[in-house]
């Protein structure tokens, strides 16, 4: 994988830069280390596990540096997650465009949240545990990161008025939420996280909802 920018899209398409108007050369010091620490965690290394100078190392510069860009670990891979978000998000959006209805393109993106978690579970535990951080500039990024999430599922809802589209957003959004943190105990099969995805959305679509005027 290719060293990536820590600059993310909106759904409108413009970018959205989380480095603070950094300089050129900052910025690209600050996304490498962004990727380093992503390596980590892609390689398997769990988030509870992983030291700042590992990270540090990684990126080949001094932990006092690494430190002039994050305040912590917890900033750091809230960092972390926004950019791993984008890798997988805006290519699936060419194939959703191919489903009928709302319900069918939904449905998609709810599944393909859920295999990226399943292909990658020490994301989710990591989001897990950053959801809860009390450091401010983790908090500050992790809700860019939430917020992504919570755009690509309304973009799904193309035919909803906008209210009926976020509460339905916000009702599957916490189903998959508390179904993953069940899987990622044990509590739960990853096969039946799909299938209480299912059951969400037959039932939230078995009333038809009137169209966008």
């Amino acid at each position: 994988m290719g060293k990536a920018s820590v600059a993310v899209e909106r759904e409108d398409g413009a970018a959205v830069d989380d480095s603070d108007g950094l300089p050129t050369h900052q910025r690209r010091r600050r996304d490498n280390i962004v990727h380093a620490a992503l390596e980590l965690l892609e390689e398997g290394h769990e988030y509870e596990r992983i030291q700042m100078r590992d990270v540090a190392e990684r990126a080949g510069v001094a932990l006092a540096t690494l430190y002039r860009y994050f305040a912590s670990k917890e900033h750091l891979y809230a960092a972390v997650l926004l950019q791993w978000s984008s890798t997988f998000r805006f290519r699936s959006e060419r194939s959703d465009d191919r489903a009928a209805s709302d319900e069918a393109r939904l449905r998609l993106r709810l599944h393909r949240a859920v295999r990226a978690f399943e292909r990658h579970p020490q994301f989710l535990r990591a989001e897990i545990l950053l959801e809860s951080s009390s450091d401010a500039g983790a908090r500050e990024v992790f809700q860019t990161f939430a917020d992504r999430h919570q755009h690509a599922m309304a973009a799904a809802l193309r035919d909803l008025d906008p209210d009926d589209a976020a509460a339905i957003v916000e009702t599957t959004s916490t189903i998959m939420a508390m179904r993953l943190r069940s899987w990622a105990l044990g509590r739960m099969s990853i096969r039946d996280v799909h299938a209480s995805l299912d059951r969400a959305v037959d039932l939230i679509f078995s009333t038809p909802k009137p169209k966008r005027r």
